[in-house]
Formats: C-alpha cells, structure tokens, sequence
C-alpha cells in the first residue's frame, strides 16, 4: 500500500471540498453516509433505500468516487439497498491509502468493508479499476457474490500500450490537454460540465494509479461461476473491449457480453441493462 496519492494537503482538501459540494446538491434520492474502519482503510459508502432489500455494492473507477452513480441510482432504489462505495486512495472520501493491485490488500479491503455492513452476499455493479476490484473479489469469494455486471474492465487482456503516457503529456497542457484527454476517454459520449470540471480539479491536485494492473490467469477466471454481465466501448483507449469480450467468453461461457459500437472508455447508458441483469439473479 502506499501514501501520497494527492499532490499537496491542499490539493485533497480542494478535491474532497468539491465532492461534498456535489453530494451537497444531490436531491432526487435521500442517502447515508458510513465511515467504515476497514482493516485496510478508513471507508466512505453512500447508503441509498430500504436496508432490508437485496444489497447492491457499486465500485466507481480510477480518478473517480461515488459520485459517478448519482445520476442512476433511480435505475435501482426500488429493487436494492445500495451501497456506493469510495475506493481509498481515489479522489473521494475514504482514506489516501491506495491498496497495491499485485498483493491481496483489494480483497482484504473489500472483504472487511462487507464485513462490517454485514453483507454475506450481495450483488455487484462495477466500471473500470472498480470492476477489476469486484471481478479480483468474486474469484477469491464467489460464494459472497450472487452476480456481477461490470463496464470497461481491465485485468482480463493487457491495457493498451501508451495511454498512460498520452494522460501525462496531456496533464502538462492544462486545460487544453484536459479537453484533449477528455475526448480520448470519452469518444463521443457527452458528459456533463460538472464531471468536466470536477476531472480538470483532480488532474490538477491528484496522482492517479500507475501500477500496472494485474492480469487474471485462465486458473483465475475459470474458477468464477456466477453470472457475469460486461459492457465495452469499441473504441476504448485504454482498454481492447473486443479481446476482452472474446477472452470472458472463452472462460466464462455463460457470461453476458456486450460489445457497443462507436463507444469509448465511459459508458453512461446501459443501466437499465445492468437493472434487469442484475434482477434476473
């Protein structure tokens, strides 16, 4: 695990500032706020719903927090009690420890953090490094899962070689490289001026995750029994959503692939998919 994953005090406190003032203005679904000691890092979780529903665990991606789910969780509050869940060591509210990829740290993370809202088994909706932390957990504790639908996963091929050096050229262009960033994550996706405007402030003040990600074995991805729903962009950046499709096919037969044309690394309109997806388990 490692510390420092904000560029100054300053900067967390200009990031975290702008996330409250986001949660602040949410109106359209009433939520909780947990701070769970886990035993890797202090937690941030939005509750939403009644808790006697089924859980659903959200796991937001890299560079990114809770607030990613704000505008769909309509798509879900009436069949689940949901859980959105701040990775720590991204620009949220959990604690800047950031769990190194290539050691059991995510799992233990994620195990304790279900642990302590006991959960024994819940449903899982995921999108990027979230999906590899929900699809690195569903391997080690199948039976704590009952289905898992993830967007733009990485872990299953190799990541697309330069993208991480194209992000830092772009950083050191300001807001011009920003917008350029922006459109090569995005496609042609439209998203909304404050995501915008909140990437532009974590660009500025955060550090993001550099490791290389762990690639599942076929060992690995065999021993996953539970259904198992992905979505990918055909022209992702940063990840080859057609490799990754046919090698979770291979593997995992009875998974649900879908492959989405003239899409990149975001994808913003399949909720209702992932909604009935997730119902029909």
């Amino acid at each position: 695990m490692s510390e420092g994953v904000y560029k100054s005090r300053q900067g967390q406190k200009v990031v975290e500032s702008f996330y409250r003032q986001i949660l602040t203005a949410h109106s359209s679904s009433a939520f909780t706020q947990l701070f769970i000691q886990t035993e890797i890092a202090r937690t941030h979780v939005l509750r939403f719903g009644e808790t006697g529903k089924p859980p659903l665990v959200m796991l937001h991606g890299s560079a990114a927090n809770s607030a990613v789910w704000l505008g769909n969780i309509a798509d879900f509050i009436d069949h689940f009690c949901i859980y959105c869940v701040d990775i720590p060591g991204e620009p949220g509210l959990s604690e800047p420890i950031r769990c190194s990829l290539k050691t059991d740290a995510p799992y233990r993370w994620l195990a304790s953090l279900l642990d302590h809202l006991a959960i024994d088994k819940s449903s899982f909706a995921t999108m990027s490094l979230g999906s590899w932390y929900g699809l690195n957990f569903a391997i080690r504790s199948s039976e704590r899962v009952k289905a898992l639908s993830m967007m733009t996963t990485p872990g299953i091929v190799p990541a697309k070689a330069g993208f991480i050096l194209k992000a830092l050229v772009f950083a050191m262009l300001g807001s011009a490289g920003q917008r350029l960033l922006s459109k090569t994550i995005y496609h042609k996706t439209k998203v909304p001026p404050q995501v915008l405007e909140f990437q532009g402030i974590v660009s500025k003040h955060f550090h993001p995750v550099l490791e290389t990600i762990p690639i599942f074995t076929d060992t690995e991805l065999a021993k996953i029994t539970i259904p198992v729903q992905f979505f990918g962009g055909d022209h992702d950046a940063l990840i080859n959503s057609v490799k990754t499709g046919a090698r979770l096919k291979r593997l995992l037969p009875h998974s649900e692939i879908h492959i989405l044309q003239d899409t990149g690394h975001a994808i913003i309109d399949q909720f209702s998919a992932v909604k009935d997806f997730l119902l029909s388990h």
